[in-house]
């Protein structure tokens, strides 16, 4: 390197320590200084304006647009000082220096002592980067007729990141990350809201809500449920300081985590932006109103609903599931609810399955709304004809529908005849009876049955994958149900006797089956290499906090994921099991016994799935005299 040009990087260097330039910016500008003075050594040549010019080009394709345009600032820096001129400051630098100096006295004392605070953690350059972006933020505040650190407001915070103008949008982030330093600084001081320091950020201010700006029924909500206030702003934001090293002993996912911090946050801010008090209602209604913002608006919710049981018990449930609709039952009159109410309660001393007093709640809200829209107020006015007529008007997508509803019904009416509510015989109104219904039965072929052992043999899985496989591989080789495939506990495998023991959800009947070699290898693959860690007594559980136990429609899913048919239903399984049994000469009255059937008659319908052994029922038509068609 020529002297000349040595004392012309020399002085850019000086100059860019000076003024406090970043390390990046200085690190770049000096890189592209000496890759300069390579190229002029390459090519045997002095330094000129026109070679720089001349080199930057060649080498443009290669640079992004951010580089670019550092290399050339630091050519006309270089530039300048080669011809022994004054390195000139760019007009942003001027800016920003004119920024602090033309502040107001109570803006220049506030950041200056928020500098010397920070003395301690950065470094003097880092401190001017600071002051420059703070300054800028302070100069909008006081034209916004900011005269003390109070003005400083949530609206006040969202209006100047709409305002501010950046080069791109990753200098308007690292601009607002400074500010929000100084921001936590004035409220760690007490001199402005806690939450303000939190709102300015791009994801914060694209759902923050201001209540007076919202439509006047949607403003009328949030203003009703503020009047069941239980704590302020603040004190909730502490308890869920509190919560938030709580859910780190449970299994949620980071995903998940991050969501519920995000919820509880963002509250935070909602409330004080708004000058109000937490309340569970108005913490339901934000939440309810996020879904005009975000997809992820039901886990909002959820975390709500955690931090509710957190602020009452001191702890949390990741089992409890909340209902957020409206009950139907409670919309019912007087004489309708009392009756129903009753009658359910009796069907839960009877212990019946959720799926059951489901069931029996529907069709009974159905025979409700008929009975309402057609004007019967009493039990005394329903008579058989109305009873008919609904029936008749009950559409179903299918007739074994339109049957299981009906006699959920009849048993309803039946009880009510018990009671005394209306005749004893009206219950009888209610078909009882549908036409029979024979069905092809579907099973696996042989090739659908290939593909599984071939996923099996030559797939790595994944932990959904181990589950899914140990599912199917237990249906199919043992005939099990979905439902009692999912509700399989730990206590139901003997390993040392290679059994599984059960008791029928559908029949309640006592099960010990053999268990093949393969189904308890696929179960062992799964508990130790896919299942999650949870002390659930269940062996297959969702891979999800809580870890509940799955329901058996994930059965379906787990063999959908297999089959390139995905019309069919997991008990094709069970049907499989069963007529596979009978083509290898096992007797009827063994199948069900392994199937778990009380009698060998429902056995009988797998008979027509073994071709081999129907074919010889079948008649010759010798002796037949054909006449016309075809076959003559």
């Amino acid at each position: 390197m020529d002297q000349r040009l040595e004392a012309a990087v020399s002085a850019v260097k000086v100059h860019l320590e000076t003024n406090r330039y970043s390390y990046s910016i200085t690190r770049c500008q000096l890189r592209c200084c000496r890759l300069l003075n390579e190229y002029l050594a390459g090519v045997g040549k002095s330094y000129s304006r026109h070679l720089a010019r001349q080199w930057l080009q060649s080498i443009e394709p290669g640079l992004c647009k951010t580089t670019l345009n550092t290399y050339r600032r630091a050519l006309e820096k270089l530039g300048a000082a080669y011809n022994q001129k004054k390195i000139e400051a760019t007009k942003a630098q001027y800016d920003e220096k004119q920024n602090y100096k033309n502040l107001a006295p109570w803006c220049k004392t506030l950041l200056d002592a928020f500098l010397q605070e920070m003395s301690d953690k950065y470094n003097r350059s880092y401190l001017h980067i600071l002051r420059i972006a703070i300054a800028r933020f302070l100069k909008y505040v006081s034209t916004k007729g900011g005269q003390r650190p109070e003005d400083i407001t949530h609206r006040l915070i969202t209006d100047y990141y709409r305002d501010a103008e950046h080069t791109g949008s990753k200098s308007k982030d690292a601009y607002n990350s400074r500010i929000s330093k100084f921001l936590y600084y004035l409220s760690d001081k007490g001199k402005i809201p806690a939450s303000i320091y939190l709102t300015l950020d791009k994801f914060v201010l694209q759902r923050l809500i201001f209540i007076e700006s919202l439509p006047d029924q949607n403003r009328n909500t949030f203003i009703e449920n503020a009047q069941t206030a239980i704590i302020n702003a603040v004190t909730y934001y502490e308890k869920v300081l509190e919560i938030v090293t709580v859910i780190d002993r449970y299994h949620y996912s980071k995903t998940m985590k991050k969501i519920f911090r995000c919820a509880w946050r963002e509250l935070f801010i909602f409330l004080e932006a708004n000058s109000l008090s937490y309340s569970i209602d108005l913490a339901l209604a934000w939440a309810n109103y996020m879904r005009h913002y975000t997809a992820q608006w039901k886990s909002f919710r959820r975390a709500i609903m955690l931090f509710e049981q957190f602020r009452l018990n001191g702890q949390i449930n990741p089992h409890k599931v909340y209902e957020y609709g409206i009950n139907r039952i409670d919309t019912l009159p007087k004489w309708y609810k009392e009756d129903y109410t009753a009658f359910h309660n009796l069907k839960v001393k009877e212990r019946f399955s959720q799926s059951t007093l489901a069931m029996y709640r529907c069709s009974c809200l159905r025979l409700f709304e008929y009975l309402h829209a057609n004007g019967v107020i009493s039990w005394e006015a329903v008579t058989p004809e109305t009873v008919k007529a609904f029936h008749l008007q009950d559409s179903h997508s299918t007739p074994e529908g339109k049957n299981a509803y009906a006699s959920k019904i009849r048993i309803f009416l039946e009880y009510l005849g018990d009671t005394g509510k209306v005749p004893p015989s009206l219950f009888m109104a209610v078909p009882s009876e549908s036409a029979p219904r024979v069905s092809i039965i579907r099973t696996l072929n042989d090739d659908e049955i290939a593909d599984i052992y071939r996923r099996i043999r030559h797939n790595t899985f994944n932990a959904l994958d181990l589950r899914g496989m140990a599912i199917i591989l237990t249906g199919l080789r043992m005939g099990l149900r979905a439902s009692d495939i999912t509700k399989l506990k730990f206590s139901d495998v003997s390993w040392e006797q290679k059994t599984i023991s059960l008791q029928q959800q559908k029949t309640g009947k006592f099960l010990q089956l053999p268990m093949p070699t393969e189904v308890g290898n696929a179960l062992y693959r799964y508990i130790m290499q896919g299942r999650p860690d949870s002390l659930s007594e269940y062996i297959f559980i969702s891979h999800r906090v809580p870890y509940n136990r799955l329901h058996p429609s994930v059965c379906t899913r787990a063999l959908n994921a297999v089959l390139s048919d995905h019309s069919i239903g997991f008990h094709v399984m069970r049907k499989t099991f069963a007529s596979r049994m009978l083509m290898n000469a096992v007797t009827p009255c063994r199948i069900a016994e392994t199937l778990g059937h009380i009698t060998n008659s429902s056995v009988m319908q797998y008979l027509s799935t073994n071709n081999d052994t129907m074919r010889r029922c079948a008649l010759s038509l010798a002796g037949i005299p054909v006449k016309g068609g075809v076959l003559s």
